[in-house]
Parts: structure tokens; sequence; C-alpha cells
């Protein structure tokens, strides 16, 4: 599915909300449920989407593992900036 394809669903109600996730260091999808237009309007026009970088130097328990520089309780998990790569879109039914 492309960009417009993705578009013109949600503009028809077709698609009220996109899953925005990116892999942890174990493979798991973090993220967070959007609605459609807000996808749209923010992701995709606008800023993007805000996440903590907490989620990326955690471990299976979501216990914070030690030793990253860009993710500590010294640095205060900052958030990271997340932008969609459009050519990963999928439709799940």
């Amino acid at each position: 599915m492309d960009a417009s394809a993705l578009e013109e669903l949600i503009k028809k109600g077709e698609i009220d909300t996109v899953l925005v996730v990116f892999p942890d260091l174990y493979g798991r999808l973090m993220g967070k449920r959007v609605t459609g237009h807000y996808f749209l309007d923010e992701m995709v026009e606008g800023e993007g989407m805000h996440a903590c970088n907490y989620l990326l130097a955690v471990d299976t328990e979501m216990e914070p593992l030690p030793g990253y520089r860009f993710a500590s309780w010294e640095t205060g998990y900052p958030d990271l900036n997340a932008r969609p790569d459009l050519g990963t879109v999928r439709l799940i039914p």
C-alpha cells in the first residue's frame, strides 16, 4: 500500500487507527496507536511522533539496561522524534 492509498482509506473512514511502531533491541514493536487523521496531519505532514528513548534501552522485563549514552537515568530518557517510512505501510485486517 502506498501513501496515497492509505490517505484515501483514512479519508473514507475505512481506516481509523494507525499503529506507528519501531523495533526495540529485542525486535518487539514499540510505539503508539494514533487516529488516521492524526497520522496524516502530524506524522506525514507535520513534525512526527515523540516517544521516550527509554523504549530503546530496556530488557524484556522493561528494566533499563546500563551503558547507553543516548538513554540513561543521567540523561533523563529524553524523547526521540519518529517519522514514518511510508514504504513499510501495511494494511492489517
